[in-house]
Protein backbone atom coordinates (compact mmCIF):
# COMPACT_ATOMS: atom_id res chain seq x y z
CA UNK A 1 0.00 0.00 0.00
CA UNK A 2 1.24 3.73 -0.59
CA UNK A 3 1.41 4.43 3.51
CA UNK A 4 3.47 1.42 4.25
CA UNK A 5 5.84 2.15 1.09
CA UNK A 6 6.09 5.81 1.90
CA UNK A 7 6.87 4.69 5.37
CA UNK A 8 9.63 2.39 4.39
CA UNK A 9 11.40 5.15 1.82
CA UNK A 10 10.98 7.34 4.93
CA UNK A 11 13.09 5.32 7.25
CA UNK A 12 15.22 3.85 4.99
CA UNK A 13 16.69 7.44 4.04
CA UNK A 14 16.47 8.25 7.86
CA UNK A 15 18.54 5.22 8.43
CA UNK A 16 20.97 5.76 5.40
CA UNK A 17 21.84 8.54 7.33
CA UNK A 18 21.60 8.49 10.85
CA UNK A 19 22.48 4.80 11.24
CA UNK A 20 24.99 3.30 9.05
CA UNK A 21 27.58 0.44 9.76
CA UNK A 22 30.19 2.58 11.44
CA UNK A 23 27.54 4.44 13.61
CA UNK A 24 26.21 1.06 14.66
CA UNK A 25 29.57 -0.29 15.66
CA UNK A 26 30.40 2.79 17.68
CA UNK A 27 27.69 2.73 19.60
CA UNK A 28 27.37 -1.16 20.16
CA UNK A 29 31.36 -0.96 21.28
CA UNK A 30 31.13 2.18 23.21
CA UNK A 31 29.47 3.11 26.62
CA UNK A 32 25.95 4.14 25.47
CA UNK A 33 22.89 1.68 25.80
CA UNK A 34 20.83 3.30 22.93
CA UNK A 35 21.14 5.77 20.03
CA UNK A 36 19.15 9.06 22.10
CA UNK A 37 19.28 10.89 18.74
CA UNK A 38 17.61 8.59 16.07
CA UNK A 39 15.28 7.94 18.82
CA UNK A 40 14.34 11.69 19.07
CA UNK A 41 14.30 11.65 15.07
CA UNK A 42 12.10 8.64 14.65
CA UNK A 43 9.69 10.21 17.50
CA UNK A 44 9.57 13.55 15.66
CA UNK A 45 8.40 11.32 12.54
CA UNK A 46 5.50 9.67 14.62
CA UNK A 47 6.84 6.21 14.66
CA UNK A 48 6.31 4.91 18.87
CA UNK A 49 3.08 6.10 17.89
CA UNK A 50 1.95 4.11 15.06
CA UNK A 51 0.23 1.21 16.66
CA UNK A 52 -1.43 3.44 19.23
CA UNK A 53 -5.18 4.88 18.52
CA UNK A 54 -5.33 8.81 17.29
CA UNK A 55 -7.43 9.38 20.67
CA UNK A 56 -4.64 8.76 23.11
CA UNK A 57 -1.96 10.61 20.58
CA UNK A 58 -0.98 8.12 18.40
CA UNK A 59 -1.37 7.86 14.50
CA UNK A 60 -3.91 5.19 14.60
CA UNK A 61 -2.05 2.97 11.82
CA UNK A 62 -2.44 -0.48 13.70
CA UNK A 63 -0.03 -3.12 14.04
CA UNK A 64 0.31 -3.77 10.24
CA UNK A 65 1.93 -0.25 9.88
CA UNK A 66 3.90 -0.58 12.87
CA UNK A 67 5.29 -4.72 12.07
CA UNK A 68 6.72 -2.70 8.65
CA UNK A 69 8.50 0.07 10.28
CA UNK A 70 9.94 -2.13 12.78
CA UNK A 71 11.34 -4.55 9.83
CA UNK A 72 13.11 -1.47 8.18
CA UNK A 73 14.66 -0.87 12.07
CA UNK A 74 15.85 -4.40 12.00
CA UNK A 75 17.33 -4.33 8.52
CA UNK A 76 19.29 -1.13 9.89
CA UNK A 77 20.05 -2.63 12.88
CA UNK A 78 18.64 0.67 14.79
CA UNK A 79 19.79 0.64 18.60
CA UNK A 80 16.38 1.67 19.78
CA UNK A 81 13.67 0.14 22.08
CA UNK A 82 11.11 -0.06 19.62
CA UNK A 83 9.90 -3.25 20.30
CA UNK A 84 9.32 -3.06 24.37
CA UNK A 85 7.52 0.61 24.00
CA UNK A 86 5.00 -1.19 21.63
CA UNK A 87 4.52 -4.13 23.71
CA UNK A 88 4.08 -2.02 26.99
CA UNK A 89 1.66 0.01 24.45
CA UNK A 90 -0.74 -2.65 23.81
CA UNK A 91 -0.44 -3.96 27.83
CA UNK A 92 -2.19 -0.20 28.22
CA UNK A 93 -4.62 -1.24 25.24
CA UNK A 94 -5.95 -4.59 26.72
CA UNK A 95 -6.72 -3.68 30.26
CA UNK A 96 -9.56 -1.62 28.99
CA UNK A 97 -9.41 1.35 31.42
CA UNK A 98 -9.59 4.32 29.35
CA UNK A 99 -8.54 6.64 32.11
CA UNK A 100 -5.43 4.94 32.71
CA UNK A 101 -4.85 5.01 28.24
CA UNK A 102 -5.43 8.26 28.01
CA UNK A 103 -2.93 9.15 30.87
CA UNK A 104 -0.27 6.85 29.81
CA UNK A 105 -0.95 6.03 25.85
CA UNK A 106 0.57 9.97 24.95
CA UNK A 107 3.19 9.28 26.47
CA UNK A 108 4.50 6.31 24.83
CA UNK A 109 3.33 7.60 21.85
CA UNK A 110 5.32 10.83 22.21
CA UNK A 111 8.34 8.61 22.55
CA UNK A 112 8.88 7.95 26.09
CA UNK A 113 10.18 4.55 26.43
CA UNK A 114 8.34 1.77 28.46
CA UNK A 115 10.24 -1.92 29.10
CA UNK A 116 8.97 -4.74 30.81
CA UNK A 117 10.07 -8.15 28.69
CA UNK A 118 12.13 -10.58 30.17
CA UNK A 119 14.53 -13.36 29.23
CA UNK A 120 11.54 -15.63 29.85
CA UNK A 121 8.93 -14.00 28.00
CA UNK A 122 5.50 -11.96 29.50
CA UNK A 123 5.43 -13.57 33.15
CA UNK A 124 4.62 -12.89 35.95
CA UNK A 125 8.36 -11.95 38.01
CA UNK A 126 8.28 -14.84 40.63
CA UNK A 127 11.54 -12.51 42.54
CA UNK A 128 8.87 -9.42 42.94
CA UNK A 129 6.26 -8.90 45.15
CA UNK A 130 3.60 -5.37 46.10
CA UNK A 131 2.67 -4.39 49.12
CA UNK A 132 -0.73 -2.51 50.00
CA UNK A 133 0.37 0.53 51.89
CA UNK A 134 -1.62 3.74 53.39
CA UNK A 135 -0.30 5.68 50.25
CA UNK A 136 -0.79 3.26 47.28
CA UNK A 137 1.60 0.28 46.31
CA UNK A 138 4.68 -0.67 46.49
CA UNK A 139 6.91 -3.37 44.81
CA UNK A 140 9.77 -5.27 46.24
CA UNK A 141 12.51 -7.71 44.40
CA UNK A 142 14.39 -7.94 41.48
CA UNK A 143 13.97 -9.04 37.69
CA UNK A 144 17.39 -10.22 36.69
CA UNK A 145 17.16 -9.27 32.94
CA UNK A 146 14.95 -6.93 31.37
CA UNK A 147 15.48 -5.84 27.54
CA UNK A 148 15.29 -2.51 26.94
CA UNK A 149 14.93 -1.57 30.74
CA UNK A 150 18.14 1.07 30.53
CA UNK A 151 16.63 3.48 28.35
CA UNK A 152 13.20 2.93 30.06
CA UNK A 153 11.21 6.10 31.84
CA UNK A 154 8.30 3.45 32.50
CA UNK A 155 8.28 -0.48 33.41
CA UNK A 156 5.70 -2.99 32.95
CA UNK A 157 5.93 -5.48 36.38
CA UNK A 158 3.89 -7.90 36.40
CA UNK A 159 4.12 -9.74 40.22
CA UNK A 160 2.31 -11.40 42.87
CA UNK A 161 -0.10 -9.06 45.34
CA UNK A 162 -1.35 -11.68 47.58
CA UNK A 163 -4.32 -12.41 46.00
CA UNK A 164 -2.91 -13.29 42.38
CA UNK A 165 -0.52 -11.62 39.88
CA UNK A 166 -1.43 -7.88 38.76
CA UNK A 167 0.10 -5.82 36.51
CA UNK A 168 2.33 -2.75 37.65
CA UNK A 169 3.92 0.48 36.38
CA UNK A 170 6.77 1.35 38.09
CA UNK A 171 8.89 5.15 37.09
CA UNK A 172 11.72 3.68 36.42
CA UNK A 173 13.94 6.76 37.17
CA UNK A 174 12.81 6.62 40.83
CA UNK A 175 15.35 6.10 43.76
CA UNK A 176 13.91 3.09 44.86
CA UNK A 177 14.67 1.75 41.56
CA UNK A 178 18.05 0.40 40.10
CA UNK A 179 18.56 -0.30 36.56
CA UNK A 180 22.14 -2.46 36.86
CA UNK A 181 23.65 -3.26 32.69
CA UNK A 182 24.68 -6.46 31.63
CA UNK A 183 26.47 -7.77 29.36
CA UNK A 184 24.16 -8.96 26.08
CA UNK A 185 25.20 -10.80 23.18
CA UNK A 186 23.41 -8.31 21.07
CA UNK A 187 24.96 -4.95 22.22
CA UNK A 188 22.08 -3.00 20.22
CA UNK A 189 19.52 -4.80 22.38
CA UNK A 190 20.83 -4.14 25.77
CA UNK A 191 19.81 -5.91 28.88
CA UNK A 192 19.67 -4.92 32.30
CA UNK A 193 18.97 -6.18 35.62
CA UNK A 194 16.37 -4.22 37.54
CA UNK A 195 15.82 -3.87 41.93
CA UNK A 196 13.07 -2.34 43.38
CA UNK A 197 12.94 -1.60 47.08
CA UNK A 198 9.76 -0.58 48.12
CA UNK A 199 8.96 1.13 44.35
CA UNK A 200 5.80 3.14 44.72
CA UNK A 201 3.72 1.56 41.69
CA UNK A 202 0.70 1.98 40.16
CA UNK A 203 -1.80 -1.06 39.65
CA UNK A 204 -3.09 -1.96 35.81
CA UNK A 205 -5.06 -4.48 36.23
CA UNK A 206 -5.81 -7.41 39.04
CA UNK A 207 -5.65 -11.09 38.66
CA UNK A 208 -9.04 -11.19 36.80
CA UNK A 209 -7.27 -9.74 33.53
CA UNK A 210 -4.21 -10.67 33.93
CA UNK A 211 -3.92 -13.71 31.32
CA UNK A 212 -5.54 -11.80 29.05
CA UNK A 213 -3.48 -8.51 29.29
CA UNK A 214 -0.39 -10.43 29.26
CA UNK A 215 -1.44 -12.77 26.38
CA UNK A 216 -2.27 -9.68 24.39
CA UNK A 217 1.25 -7.85 25.11
CA UNK A 218 3.05 -10.76 24.19
CA UNK A 219 1.75 -11.38 21.29
CA UNK A 220 2.26 -7.88 20.39
CA UNK A 221 6.19 -8.49 21.36
CA UNK A 222 6.38 -11.07 19.33
CA UNK A 223 4.74 -9.71 16.20
CA UNK A 224 7.47 -6.73 16.37
CA UNK A 225 10.29 -9.18 17.26
CA UNK A 226 9.60 -11.19 14.27
CA UNK A 227 9.52 -7.93 12.32
CA UNK A 228 12.58 -6.80 13.33
CA UNK A 229 13.99 -10.37 12.56
CA UNK A 230 12.19 -10.30 8.67
CA UNK A 231 14.65 -7.14 8.56
CA UNK A 232 17.79 -8.62 9.92
CA UNK A 233 17.11 -11.70 7.77
CA UNK A 234 16.61 -9.19 4.34
CA UNK A 235 19.91 -7.25 4.97
CA UNK A 236 21.87 -10.12 6.05
CA UNK A 237 20.83 -11.94 2.33
CA UNK A 238 21.67 -8.45 0.55
CA UNK A 239 24.91 -8.82 1.68
CA UNK A 240 25.52 -12.01 1.22
CA UNK A 241 24.04 -11.62 -3.04
CA UNK A 242 25.95 -8.66 -3.25
CA UNK A 243 29.02 -10.24 -2.23
CA UNK A 244 28.34 -13.42 -4.33
CA UNK A 245 28.19 -11.21 -7.27
CA UNK A 246 31.49 -9.39 -6.88
CA UNK A 247 33.93 -11.36 -5.55
CA UNK A 248 35.45 -13.85 -8.04
CA UNK A 249 37.56 -17.16 -7.71
CA UNK A 250 38.66 -19.07 -10.85
CA UNK A 251 38.13 -16.29 -12.78
CA UNK A 252 33.97 -16.45 -11.95
CA UNK A 253 32.08 -14.97 -9.95
CA UNK A 254 31.44 -17.11 -6.73
CA UNK A 255 27.68 -16.96 -6.95
CA UNK A 256 27.50 -18.95 -10.32
CA UNK A 257 28.74 -21.77 -7.85
CA UNK A 258 26.32 -24.03 -6.67
CA UNK A 259 27.29 -24.05 -3.77
CA UNK A 260 26.84 -20.81 -2.78
CA UNK A 261 23.76 -20.05 -5.16
CA UNK A 262 21.94 -22.68 -4.07
CA UNK A 263 22.19 -21.50 -0.39
CA UNK A 264 21.31 -18.13 -1.60
CA UNK A 265 18.28 -19.03 -2.98
CA UNK A 266 17.25 -20.77 0.07
CA UNK A 267 18.00 -17.75 2.03
CA UNK A 268 15.84 -15.74 -0.16
CA UNK A 269 12.87 -18.40 0.32
CA UNK A 270 13.25 -18.42 3.98
CA UNK A 271 13.17 -14.02 4.17
CA UNK A 272 10.07 -13.84 1.75
CA UNK A 273 7.88 -16.79 3.82
CA UNK A 274 9.26 -15.15 7.31
CA UNK A 275 8.00 -12.08 5.44
CA UNK A 276 4.91 -13.27 4.42
CA UNK A 277 3.82 -14.65 7.77
CA UNK A 278 4.84 -11.77 10.08
CA UNK A 279 2.15 -9.51 8.09
CA UNK A 280 -0.29 -12.09 8.30
CA UNK A 281 -0.13 -12.09 11.84
CA UNK A 282 0.28 -8.98 12.18
CA UNK A 283 -2.97 -8.23 10.19
CA UNK A 284 -4.36 -10.81 12.94
CA UNK A 285 -3.41 -8.85 15.78
CA UNK A 286 -5.34 -5.61 13.99
CA UNK A 287 -8.58 -7.65 13.91
CA UNK A 288 -8.04 -10.27 16.27
CA UNK A 289 -9.73 -13.71 16.06
CA UNK A 290 -10.06 -17.30 17.33
CA UNK A 291 -6.86 -17.98 15.19
CA UNK A 292 -4.78 -15.30 15.89
CA UNK A 293 -2.67 -16.37 18.57
CA UNK A 294 -1.91 -19.71 16.27
CA UNK A 295 -0.43 -17.19 13.48
CA UNK A 296 1.27 -14.86 15.64
CA UNK A 297 3.39 -17.86 17.18
CA UNK A 298 3.61 -19.85 13.99
CA UNK A 299 5.29 -16.83 12.61
CA UNK A 300 7.35 -15.31 15.27
CA UNK A 301 8.87 -19.03 15.54
CA UNK A 302 9.43 -18.75 11.50
CA UNK A 303 10.53 -15.66 11.69
CA UNK A 304 13.40 -16.14 14.35
CA UNK A 305 14.76 -19.35 12.67
CA UNK A 306 14.81 -18.03 9.30
CA UNK A 307 16.85 -14.83 10.84
CA UNK A 308 19.12 -17.33 12.26
CA UNK A 309 19.49 -19.26 9.24
CA UNK A 310 20.08 -16.11 7.16
CA UNK A 311 22.73 -14.50 8.76
CA UNK A 312 24.47 -17.31 9.34
CA UNK A 313 24.71 -18.05 5.82
CA UNK A 314 25.53 -14.69 5.12
CA UNK A 315 28.73 -15.33 7.26
CA UNK A 316 29.40 -18.25 5.54
CA UNK A 317 29.02 -16.77 1.77
CA UNK A 318 31.63 -13.97 3.13
CA UNK A 319 33.96 -16.85 4.07
CA UNK A 320 37.07 -15.73 5.70
CA UNK A 321 36.02 -12.14 5.41
CA UNK A 322 32.61 -12.58 7.15
CA UNK A 323 34.00 -13.79 10.18
CA UNK A 324 36.48 -10.65 11.17
CA UNK A 325 35.21 -8.23 13.72
CA UNK A 326 35.21 -5.02 11.12
CA UNK A 327 33.06 -6.88 8.60
CA UNK A 328 28.78 -6.26 10.14
CA UNK A 329 27.93 -9.46 9.39
CA UNK A 330 28.88 -10.54 12.63
CA UNK A 331 26.25 -7.90 14.05
CA UNK A 332 23.32 -9.39 12.47
CA UNK A 333 24.15 -12.84 13.23
CA UNK A 334 24.15 -11.80 16.85
CA UNK A 335 21.16 -9.65 16.65
CA UNK A 336 19.28 -12.68 15.10
CA UNK A 337 20.57 -15.09 17.83
CA UNK A 338 19.60 -12.86 20.60
CA UNK A 339 15.96 -12.35 19.40
CA UNK A 340 15.75 -16.11 19.14
CA UNK A 341 16.30 -16.45 22.95
CA UNK A 342 14.76 -12.97 23.89
CA UNK A 343 11.07 -14.04 24.55
CA UNK A 344 10.28 -18.12 23.35
CA UNK A 345 12.81 -20.41 21.21
CA UNK A 346 10.96 -21.18 18.04
CA UNK A 347 10.67 -24.71 18.75
CA UNK A 348 8.69 -23.97 22.16
CA UNK A 349 6.24 -21.39 19.84
CA UNK A 350 5.61 -24.13 17.70
CA UNK A 351 4.62 -26.72 20.39
CA UNK A 352 2.29 -23.66 22.12
CA UNK A 353 0.64 -23.58 18.50
CA UNK A 354 -0.01 -27.31 18.27
CA UNK A 355 -1.28 -27.68 21.84
CA UNK A 356 -3.88 -24.38 20.72
CA UNK A 357 -5.00 -26.31 18.06
CA UNK A 358 -5.17 -29.66 19.31
CA UNK A 359 -6.95 -28.30 22.55
CA UNK A 360 -9.30 -26.25 19.94
CA UNK A 361 -10.19 -29.51 17.88
CA UNK A 362 -11.24 -31.51 21.03
CA UNK A 363 -13.35 -29.06 21.88
CA UNK A 364 -15.07 -28.90 19.27
CA UNK A 365 -18.68 -30.58 18.99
Amino acid sequence: MDVEKELREALGALLAERCDAGRVAALADGPDDWDRDLWAALSAMGLPGLAVPAEYGGEGMGFALAAAAQEELGRGLAPVPSVSTVAVQAALLAVGDPAGAARWLPRLASGEVAAGRTAQGWVAADGVRAARTPVGWTLTGSVPVVADAAAAGLLLVAAGDGAGPALFLVDATAENVRIDRLDALDPTRPLAAVHLEAAPAEPLSDSDGFAEVLGATERAALVMLAADAVGVAARALDMAVEYAAARRQFGRAIGSFQAISHRCADMFVSVESARALVAAAAAALDEPSGDTAVAVDLAAACALEAAVTVTGGCVQVHGGMGFTWEHPAHRYLRRAKAAESLVALPDRLRERAATTLVTTALELP
